[in-house]
């Protein structure tokens, strides 16, 4: 019993796992119409717009996406639900970053 306890816990971790996609480096590439993309860190992708790093402004941004903050409120982009401080939540935002 204590077995199939284990097996059964162990089976719902690594199918939650599974499905994950995590945050992390993505290689630079050419894109189908030439456009070379660089390389960047991506946030998790999970359909919730309020907790994206956020495009990058300099170089610096590119290596710590941890720090991006657009709206220079002090609350790093994906921690803040407003990104530009416009008072619309970043979730029903056409224009997070105020663009």
């Amino acid at each position: 019993m204590k077995k199939l306890m284990a097996l059964a816990v162990l089976g719902i971790f690594l199918a939650a796992m599974g499905g994950n996609a995590f945050a992390g480096w993505v290689n630079g590439y050419t894109r189908s119409n030439g456009t070379y993309v660089r390389g960047h860190y991506r946030s998790n992708p999970d359909g919730i717009k309020s907790n994206n790093y956020g495009p990058s402004r300099s170089s610096s941004d590119r290596l710590n996406p941890y720090g991006r903050d657009n709206d220079r409120d002090g609350v790093p982009n994906y921690l803040d639900t407003d990104d530009d401080n416009d008072g619309i939540s970043d979730d029903y935002d056409s224009k997070q970053y105020g663009r």
